[in-house]
């Protein structure tokens, strides 16, 4: 398991939020790529949860802008929205 200290944690669920790759991640915070992806991959450990934290507040922001935009009458927005709704009910 990769060790990461507080610092590459909250530089790792920041990198995360701007949707960088894990191997982009990995080069800024100067670790090796396999591992982190493996750490990731693996789902139940403090840097999976920072990678997952980051990259669904992100999703969670865009969300919501898509959802305004559908309300406002966007057919584009409507379209994800719609996705997005038989995407949760499977």
């Amino acid at each position: 398991m990769t060790i990461l200290d507080d610092n590459q944690i909250k530089l790792l669920e920041e990198y995360a939020s701007l949707l960088f790759t894990i191997d982009e991640i990995a080069i800024l915070i100067k670790v090796d790529p396999a591992s982190l992806r493996r750490d990731i991959r693996h789902g139940k450990n403090p840097v999976a949860e920072a990678y997952f934290k980051g990259k669904l507040e992100t999703m969670v922001a865009v969300r919501k802008n898509i959802i305004l935009f559908a309300k406002k009458g966007s057919p584009q927005a409507e379209t994800f929205v719609k996705d997005y709704l038989d995407q949760q009910n499977n």
